[in-house]
């Protein structure tokens, strides 16, 4: 067996280079621990606005992504509030649950209120702050007397002689002022938050999710599963209605569709790849041999992968293992030829089949440069995934199928006798009675054609786009925001600092800032750590204005107005040494501040600038006029953060350079074809898949469609395999039928795979789909003028 691309290779030589290549790469894969990342956040790119902060806000959104939030209503309270509790011990003990909350008792905020009590002295909102700081006794006084003789008071009045100025009751209330329920329509009603809406009674349950919890839909996840239970409580309470809403129904839902709607067009598209390939070749051995391959190829390519980056993402495993499909190509080029009884296939194929590989290469080797792990990971996939198919073909089909016969003479016969052919000459016909002058003026036209669609193009993503919420989560979600009116603004800020103080010194900075804007109406309120946790910079001074306060004769003046005779036990708890509260003690905190702290502080994080400590704080119901860029300003340790507008921005600028990277590698590319086939043959090679994808872009405009990062993921697709296409009839000659077909037999198992797809309700798919069925078709018409005449 010789003449391999102009060089002798013994069969057996080969075999064992295809075995020692790709036992290193298996062995390198599984060298490492395996972590398939089903994380739908991981995924998303970050804006340069963010690059010092990126691992602190994935570290906080992908906490906050793990909440949801379930509404039970019924015109009967009590009918809500057993339902509710029903949900609540039907998944109190399971693993897929963090943490769930339905009631709220009175220990719960006695406990906050004992602590608050305990910490008055430090722990101060910022009117009481001020107060102590100007000796405003006027203030602290007027304040105490509405708790002390108002006729609704709430306020505990036993420690009247210990707290004359209820200290502990105004540390109280400004926590109740600062949380969450506070801007809400839900109050306390029987241990549970309870709210109306249109005659009926919501109690409201939430949870939080475990970690190890994928946000794609599984057969045992535990949203599938809460859905299930739902539904059944709904059936079984007539006038009951339950909303649900948070991120996790969302990843659900969208994945459950996605996955049924790809498993429905896979199936089609693999039952019918397989009657046409098995229509072709008449024989399952091509078939078993491919798809052979292309599992070798994608096990391959996955272990190795495992090995770079250290896990490998759901979504680089789908699309890498759709573009290792693409390999199919290859192997029906081998088989037509094989088929049509040539001796040494390998060496007819092989230089157009080395171009088309090297050339596909290229191409996902220039992607391996975007900034943008996701993007890398598919380019390294793609990369030893069609090495390994290029293998498989010219090392180990050339020793397993090629057999040593004397060459046909008349082997046109044959193939008829053995390939369908009339289809395929039929075709070739079609181009090669085109005159000359004929095939220019098509292509100025087609090019002038493109222009207004290019020039129309919107090369944009936006997430908000890619998903349409059902009606039904639609429903929920309203529902939620109207009672639950937290008013998180989309712009929020994240604050760095070398320690755990810092963090809460420069928040302080910041809040600073924020009431002012709250005076000037641009947003009600705010949430931030420090205003549950000082720093203890803040501690301490507040400590020492109140003993100031405290201490002087105004104090005792009010201290007998109000009828406490004996200051003792003030001035005990005024000479007692300060209880500063840290981060450190956080474990200790009651309940309720512990939640709202661990909400909103991120914590240690490692980055690329070593270990730093990190919050957030969010303005709350901000108007169109609060300019948080604005706000921010010259205050170096915090950072502006609108992750929507953050994630849309990076993706546009990537879809922007991964064609740009593409434009570069086609460039190589041209260069490498110039040194092989002249600079009018380079040019007319390339000229089909660049005008296909311009083809397909140029659709997009006209139709006004966002060309997106999924579109734009197609075209570099087509980019990458269409040269093929011109490659193979550059290298089989126009008039070689066997050729045309093995062509033909490509384009349509890719228009099967990828076509099928533009059936998706998922924008991204469909998207993909649509790109990639425009311009591989259009690759394919065109490509045939790249050939001799």
């Amino acid at each position: 067996m010789k003449n391999v691309g102009g060089k002798n290779l013994n069969a057996k030589l080969g075999i064992i280079l295809w075995v020692v290549i790709h036992a290193i790469l298996i062995i390198l894969g599984i060298s490492v621990p395996w972590k398939m990342d089903s994380d739908l956040y991981s995924i998303l790119p970050d804006s340069n606005e963010i690059k010092n902060v990126s691992a602190a806000e994935k570290t906080l959104s992908s906490r906050s992504m793990r909440n949801i939030t379930v509404l039970v209503g019924h015109e009967n309270f009590e009918v809500a509030r057993q339902v509710a509790a029903s949900l609540d011990s039907i998944f109190k003990g399971d693993s897929s649950i963090e943490e769930s909350r339905l009631y709220v008792d009175e220990k719960t905020l006695n406990e906050t209120r004992e602590f608050l009590f305990e910490h008055r002295y430090t722990i101060q909102g910022e009117d009481v702050r001020e107060a102590f700081f100007n000796l405003n006794h006027k203030f602290l006084e007027l304040a105490a007397l509405q708790k002390i003789y108002g006729s609704f008071s709430m306020a505990n009045l036993n420690r009247l002689d210990e707290d004359p100025y209820l200290l502990g009751e105004a540390s109280f209330d400004n926590f109740m002022k600062k949380t969450l329920t506070s801007s809400t329509h839900f109050s306390l009603r029987d241990g549970v938050l309870a709210a109306q809406d249109s005659g009926m009674t919501y109690v409201m349950w939430n949870a939080v999710l475990s970690e190890n919890v994928s946000s794609l839909a599984t057969d045992d996840h535990v949203i599938g599963r809460l859905n299930h239970v739902l539904d059944s409580l709904e059936n079984a309470n007539l006038g009951l209605r339950i909303s649900a809403s948070g991120v996790p129904f969302h990843s659900y839902e969208s994945s459950s569709e996605a996955k049924r709607e790809v498993a429905w067009i896979s199936g089609v598209s693999i039952v019918l790849i397989l009657l046409l390939l098995l229509y072709v070749f008449r024989s399952a051995v091509p078939i078993l041999a491919t798809l052979s391959t292309i599992a070798v190829a994608i096990f391959t390519a996955l272990t190795f992968t495992w090995f770079v980056f250290g896990n490998v993402h759901v979504f680089t495993f789908v699309f890498g293992t759709s573009v290792i499909g693409v390999s199919i190509d290859y192997a029906v080029h081998f088989f037509t030829n094989w088929k049509s009884g040539l001796r040494n296939v390998r060496s007819k194929i092989f230089k157009g089949l080395l171009l088309g590989f090297l050339t596909t290469e290229v191409s996902y080797v220039s992607l391996t440069f975007a900034d943008f792990t996701l993007l890398r990971q598919m380019a390294v996939f793609s990369i030893v995934g069609l090495l390994s198919s290029f293998l498989t073909i010219t090392l180990l089909f050339h020793a397993a199928f090629e057999k040593t016969r004397n060459v046909r003479t008349k082997n046109e016969a044959v193939a008829v006798k053995n390939l369908p052919l009339s289809v395929p000459k039929n075709f070739i016909k079609c181009y090669s009675n085109l005159p000359t002058w004929v095939i220019v003026l098509f292509f100025v036209f087609f090019a002038i054609a493109l222009l207004p669609g290019l020039r129309a193009l919107n090369i944009h993503t936006d997430l908000g786009s890619l998903y349409s919420m059902s009606d039904k989560l639609k429903a929920g979600e309203t529902l939620n925001r109207k009672l639950n009116d937290i008013g998180i603004s989309s712009n929020y800020f994240i604050v760095d600092g070398a320690t755990e103080q810092d963090v809460l010194e420069q928040e302080e900075l910041l809040t600073e800032r924020l009431l002012q804007a709250e005076k000037k109406n641009l947003l009600k309120s705010h949430l931030a750590v420090s205003s549950f946790i000082p720093s203890q910079m803040t501690q301490r001074k507040t400590f020492e204005n109140a003993q100031k306060l405290l201490n002087d004769d105004v104090t005792k003046e009010y201290l007998t107005s109000i009828g406490v005779q004996n200051d003792s036990l003030l001035d005990a708890s005024l000479k007692e040494a300060p209880k500063y509260v840290g981060l450190e003690d956080l474990n200790q905190f009651p309940s309720s501040i512990r939640s709202m702290v661990e909400m909103l502080w991120v914590g240690a994080v490692e980055n690329s600038q070593g270990k730093k400590f990190y919050s957030a704080v969010f303005p709350l119901h901000a108007t169109d006029a609060f300019d948080a860029k604005q706000l921010a300003k010259n205050m170096p340790h915090v950072y502006v953060v609108n992750k929507m507008q953050n994630i849309n921005e990076s993706f546009t600028k990537i879809s922007r350079v991964s064609l740009t990277l593409v434009g570069l590698a086609y460039i190589v590319m041209f260069i490498i074809l110039v040194f092989v086939y002249k600079f009018t043959g380079a040019l007319k090679i390339l000229r089909a898949p660049i005008l296909a994808s311009l083809f397909a872009a140029s659709v997009f405009g006209y139709a006004g469609i966002e060309f997106n990062f999924f579109a734009i993921v197609g075209v570099i697709l087509t980019l990458g395999i269409g040269i093929d296409y011109a490659l193979f009839f550059r290298e089989g000659g126009r008039q070689k039928s066997v050729t045309a077909l093995a062509v033909m037999l490509s384009a349509a198992t890719t228009l099967i795979s990828f076509g099928g797809l533009v059936y998706s309700g998922f924008t991204p798919v469909w998207t993909f789909g649509l790109a990639v069925l425009l311009g591989i078709s259009c690759c394919f018409l065109l490509s045939p003028l790249s050939a001799k005449r």
